[in-house]
């Protein structure tokens, strides 16, 4: 008994250990304007008609972002549609 309750609290810390491996790898950061001062901007990013809140339009910067192997991000323009929970944002990319 005593071997198998060693298991189950094992299985649980690997699984927590390998995820925060995962999202800490190198992914893009937020950077408000007085912070990019000095970065090398790599590029613009435009997005548009994503659905969901300002956190989901966020993570899909995020994202792409990363996709794009951007260190930094920081959105220059986001509004929402006319259409309720649209959204169409623009970001500058830093490395």
């Amino acid at each position: 008994m005593e071997l198998t309750m060693k298991r189950s609290f094992t299985l649980p810390a690997l699984l927590l250990t390998t995820a925060t491996a995962n999202t800490s790898a190198q992914s893009a950061e937020f950077a408000s304007a007085d912070c990019v001062t000095g970065l090398n901007e790599i590029g613009l990013i435009s997005v548009n008609n994503i659905a969901g809140s300002q956190q989901d339009v966020e993570h899909a910067i995020a994202v792409k972002a990363d996709e794009q192997g951007a260190s930094w991000y920081r959105i220059v323009q986001m509004y929402e549609d006319q259409q309720p929970d649209n959204w169409r944002v623009q970001a500058i990319l830093y490395a």
